[in-house]
């Protein structure tokens, strides 16, 4: 199998109308979409946030739905990076054209560039299609910006001594999937804070309160932004 071209395409935060139309349309026309899952059994939440445009399609389409585990075991990534190859070239035979959909943007935190990596031999040309961040979404619906004026904001994986002099020298914070929690809410005690939970979906959660009053769950698709700035 050849690809003549691989998309990169961000599917927004969950909410199918944050699609971007480049992302529609590109959807609507290409062979093969992959969509990533993170465990066995588990469907693709991308998958399922493209599924009404899917339903639109005229054209016969083949979905693959490899598994690439949250794990920084790097014989278990292997393993699955490689099924990943071996089901998408079997299944792909005769597909010109090939799209990889990620929550969120493909440059942010997303396996897009690790999967082209491991295509790179079978790929002509690459497109990467942006897409709606869970933050842009939370700061949406919560009408608070992330930053105005000359205000710092800082993307952080998780609060640790690596983080620390980054997380002290911004306005505003932003935390994907947050973790140790209780020394974020140390570093920022007294702070404003919108939580989002599964922002974009139907059961999307969003909450807006000092961030020492939130109970922030270890949630996959949690997205915490802590602003430096008195309550009123």
């Amino acid at each position: 199998m050849n690809i003549g071209k691989l998309y990169g395409i961000g599917v927004g935060p969950g909410d199918p109308e944050l699609l971007t139309l480049k992302a529609y349309k590109t959807l609507k026309e290409v062979d093969m979409i992959v969509a990533p899952s993170s465990r066995e059994g588990k469907r693709s939440l991308a998958l399922l946030t493209v599924e009404r445009i899917i339903k639109e399609r005229e054209n016969e389409l083949i979905v693959v739905e490899p598994v690439f585990p949250m794990t920084k075991d790097q014989t278990k990534l292997d393993f699955y990076w490689g099924k990943a190859r071996e089901e998408v070239l079997e299944k792909g035979k005769g597909c010109e054209t090939v799209a990889f959909i990620t929550l969120g943007d493909p440059s942010l935190y997303s396996t897009f560039y690790r999967f082209l990596e491991i295509f790179k031999d079978v790929v002509d040309e690459v497109e990467v299609i942006p897409g709606v961040t869970s933050f842009s979404a939370c700061s949406s619906i919560a009408k608070v910006p992330i930053a105005e004026g000359n205000e710092i904001v800082s993307i952080v994986p998780e609060a640790n001594d690596k983080s620390a002099e980054v997380i002290g020298r911004s306005d505003t914070v932003v935390f994907l999937k947050p973790k140790n929690v209780e020394r974020i809410k140390k570093m920022l005690a007294g702070s404003k804070a919108i939580l989002g939970i599964k922002i974009g979906f139907e059961d999307q959660e969003l909450v807006l309160e000092n961030l020492d009053a939130i109970d922030v769950p270890d949630h996959y698709l949690a997205t915490l932004i802590v602003k430096k700035e008195e309550e009123e």
